[in-house]
C-alpha cells in the first residue's frame, strides 16, 4: 500500500482510550471471553471462488476522485449505485445518502447486548494516476518471472520483493496504462463478500454492525460528509491496507494550507505612483521561508513530518497567487511548529510587502491512535489469528479513512490489510490470497465483537 513503519507489538498493547464519544457502559473483556470462535473456514472457502470476479467488476467501474470537484465524480456516482444495488440484495437496512455514502445496519441476533462493530472502505480510486478504463489481468499459478505490462512497466523482484510470496499464487494486475485500483476495490470486494456471507448464513452469531462505504478518501474528504446516525461503532476496523498481517495503529496527522496573496493590478511602471502590488513575490518568499530544503518530503523519513508547498495557482485577471502546503506529522509539537512558520511569515510578508495575504487551515486527518479502545487490538489480534495470519502492526506515513474520521467526529479505528500493493501506480498489483485472508479477519472480528459483553456503569 504505502510505506510503512513497524511499531513494537507491546507499544500497541498499552494503547490507552483516546478522545472518542462517550457511552455509559463498558465492555468486559476477560481472556475467557475472547474465545476461538467456531470453525468457520468451511463457510469463507465457499465464497472464495466470488471473490476475484467481483473485485474484477469493481475496478473496471472508474470511480476517481477529483480535488477540485465540489462534491462528486460522474464515475463515483456510478459506482456508488452499482454498489447500492449489489449490497441491497442481501436484504440488510441499506442506505445510499445523498451524499453517495453506503451505509449497512446490520441488527444483532444475539440474546444479550454486545458492542457495535463498524468496518468501513471506500470506492473511490485516487486522481493522481489514470484509473478509468481499467483492464485487469489475471494472473494464475504465477511463475516468478517478471511480470511485463504496457508501456514498459515491469513488476519484479527487485521492485516488490514480496512478490516472491507469490509464487504458484494468482495475483492481479492493470495492464500497464492505467492504475489497478486494488486501493480500495479489494477493501469494498471484502465488505460485500462478508455482507453475502452473513445474509447466507443467519444462524451465524453476530452482534450489531454498521457498514459504511464512502467516496473521497483519496482525496482526504471521506469523513467530511459522514452521518452519525448510521455509522457510530463502538470498535471501528477499516479494510484498506497493504498484505498479509499489516494493521495501521498510528499515522500521519495531516494540515492542508492554503495561502493566497492578492495583489492590486496596474502598470507596473508606474507602481510607486498607482499603487500596483505583485502578488507573486510574498508567495515566493514565503515558500522559500516556511518550507526549507531541509523540511521537505524527500528529506523525511520514519515518523519524521515535513512540509510541501504542494501546487501553486494564479489568476492573473485579479492578480492572485495561491500556494497549498501540505503538513504531515506523528508529533503534534512538529505540527506546530510547521503551521507557526507559515502564518509568521505571512504576517511578516504581508507587513513588508504592503500586501493582503490570507492563510486558511484545514485538518484533513489525525492519528487514530489517539482515539482508539485498548482492546481494540486484542480483538483483532484473535481474529487475525483464527484465520492463520500473523499481526503485524504499522504506523503509516500517510492517511486513511479512520485517520478522517478521528480529525472530525474524534473515534480512531485501525487499518486492516486488503492485499493491494504498489497503490496509485501503474504497477499496482493485487494478492488474491491476502484479500481472502482478510475477509476472513472481517468474518472473525464479527464473531470476536458478539463474544464481548457490555456491563452498565
Amino acid at each position: 500500500m504505502r510505506k510503512l513503519l513497524a511499531w513494537p507489538l507491546a507499544c500497541v498493547l498499552l494503547l490507552g482510550a483516546g478522545t472518542g464519544f462517550a457511552k455509559s457502559m463498558s465492555f468486559e473483556t476477560t481472556p475467557t471471553e475472547l474465545v476461538t470462535p467456531k470453525n468457520t473456514s468451511g463457510i469463507a472457502d465457499r465464497y472464495r471462488a466470488g471473490m476475484i470476479p467481483r473485485f474484477v467488476k469493481y475496478v473496471q467501474i472508474g470511480s476517481m476522485s477529483d480535488v477540485n470537484a465540489e462534491w462528486m465524480t460522474p464515475g463515483q456516482e456510478t459506482m456508488a449505485q452499482v454498489l447500492y444495488e449489489d449490497i441491497k440484495e442481501f436484504g440488510f437496512p441499506t442506505h445510499l445518502s445523498q451524499d453517495k455514502y453506503i451505509y449497512v445496519n446490520i441488527p444483532s441476533n444475539l440474546r444479550k447486548e454486545a458492542p457495535i462493530l463498524g468496518i468501513s472502505a471506500h470506492y473511490d480510486t485516487t486522481p493522481d494516476i489514470i484509473g478509468e478504463g481499467v483492464r485487469p489481468q489475471i494472473i494464475k499459478n504465477y511463475n516468478g518471472l517478471p511480470i511485463k505490462l504496457k508501456n514498459g512497466h515491469v513488476i519484479d523482484f527487485t521492485s516488490d520483493p514480496y512478490l516472491r510470496n507469490m509464487i504458484g499464487k494468482t495475483i492481479v494486475t492493470s495492464d500497464g496504462t492505467t492504475n489497478l485500483g486494488a486501493d480500495d476495490k479489494a477493501g469494498v470486494t471484502i465488505v460485500v463478500t462478508l455482507l453475502k456471507t452473513l445474509a447466507e448464513n443467519p444462524k451465524l452469531p453476530h452482534g450489531h454492525i454498521q457498514i459504511v462505504i464512502t467516496p473521497n478518501e483519496d482525496v482526504g474528504r471521506s469523513a467530511e460528509r459522514l452521518e452519525l446516525k448510521y455509522y457510530h461503532p463502538d470498535y471501528a476496523y477499516d479494510f484498506d491496507g497493504g498484505v498479509n498481517g499489516e494493521v495501521v495503529v498510528g499515522n500521519f496527522s495531516a494540515d492542508r494550507v492554503v495561502v493566497t496573496a492578492k495583489g492590486i493590478n496596474g502598470h507596473q511602471s508606474y507602481a510607486a505612483e498607482n499603487g500596483y502590488r505583485n502578488s507573486a513575490k510574498p508567495i515566493a518568499d514565503l515558500i522559500a521561508t516556511a518550507a526549507p530544503t531541509q523540511d521537505l518530503p524527500n528529506n523525511s523519513s520514519g515518523e519524521e513530518g515535513y512540509v510541501e508547498p504542494h501546487h501553486i495557482e494564479y489568476n492573473a485577471a485579479d492578480n492572485v497567487h495561491k500556494v497549498d502546503f501540505r503538513l504531515r506529522y506523528f508529533d503534534q509539537k512538529e505540527g506546530q511548529k510547521y503551521l507557526q512558520r507559515i502564518e509568521h511569515a505571512a504576517d511578516s510578508l504581508s507587513k513588508a510587502l504592503d500586501i493582503a495575504i490570507d492563510v486558511q487551515v484545514t485538518k484533513q486527518y489525525e492519528n487514530v491512535e489517539y482515539g482508539v479502545k485498548p482492546e481494540a487490538f486484542g480483538l483483532l489480534s484473535a481474529a487475525m489469528k483464527d484465520a492463520g495470519v500473523l499481526p503485524q502492526p504499522k504506523k503509516e506515513r500517510a492517511g486513511t479513512t479512520s485517520a478522517m474520521i478521528m480529525a472530525k467526529h474524534g473515534f480512531g479505528g485501525y487499518t486492516v490489510f486488503t492485499g493491494q500493493n504498489n497503490p496509485h501506480a501503474f504497477t499496482e498489483w493485487l494478492s488474491e490470497e491476502d484479500m481472502f485472508k482478510a475477509y476472513k479477519v472481517a468474518l472473525n472480528l464479527v464473531h470476536q465483537v458478539a463474544q464481548l459483553k457490555v456491563s452498565n456503569n
